[in-house]
């Protein structure tokens, strides 16, 4: 996804244009990794953001392509600019690689291919349930649920029904109590233990005990 040809509908007013993101928002709808290209020169926008929320919306693993790189002066500074934007604006894709090219001397293009299949496989993993629950009792053993209408809220299991984004399930006894917060806590310790960088990561809570006790 070009940026650059992307405006708001408002402000479009030829056809081709239009056409043009029309096809851009399709084709993010049915690809498997999305590339982001920025102007490296500047921060990430606040359309290159809303672009970016769009693609993790819509599961697909995300990786952003800085452009320009051969006219950045302060190449340490521009880096540091869009992984901060990026680390306050899009916590949903915490993590997602940013790679440095130049379209004008195809400089860069070797690693953003390798960032694709790196991405794509992080996209497609598949993490068992003795694992996923062996890392759940650590957590919960370092920062139990917190207390609902005087009670303990209980996690009693998790496992991972899908990926491409890797999704999981949630065992609580009263999901409908447990804080938001939480639900981050544990998201952030499943990117931080498997690695899931750059892309969504989705928890659905349901009610009951163990399924497979």
């Amino acid at each position: 996804v070009d940026t650059a040809g992307i405006r708001r509908s408002a402000r479009i007013s030829e056809k081709v244009e239009k056409l043009m993101v029309n096809d851009a928002q399709r084709a993010i709808q049915f690809a498997k990794v999305c590339i982001l290209m920025l102007d490296a020169r500047q921060p990430p926008h606040k359309q290159d953001i809303t672009i970016a929320r769009h693609i993790a919306d819509e599961g697909r693993a995300l990786i952003i392509a800085a452009n320009m790189w051969d006219d950045v002066k302060d190449k340490s500074v521009s880096i540091k600019q869009i992984n901060d934007r990026l680390q306050t604006s899009l916590a949903q894709l915490r993590g997602v690689p940013v790679v440095p090219i130049s379209g004008l001397y195809g400089t860069g293009l070797e690693k953003l291919f390798q960032s694709v299949q790196m991405i794509k496989s992080i996209w497609q993993l598949r993490i068992s349930t003795g694992r996923l629950n062996r890392w759940l009792e650590v957590m919960l053993e370092a920062h139990p649920p917190p207390l609902a209408q005087g009670r303990r809220l209980r996690i009693r299991y998790m496992t991972q029904i899908k990926s491409r984004p890797p999704t999981f399930a949630l065992f609580v006894s009263r999901p409908a109590d447990l804080p938001e917060s939480y639900l981050r806590y544990l998201i952030g310790g499943l990117r931080d233990e498997f690695g899931l960088i750059g892309i969504p990561v989705r928890m659905v809570m349901r009610k009951g005990k163990n399924p497979y006790a």
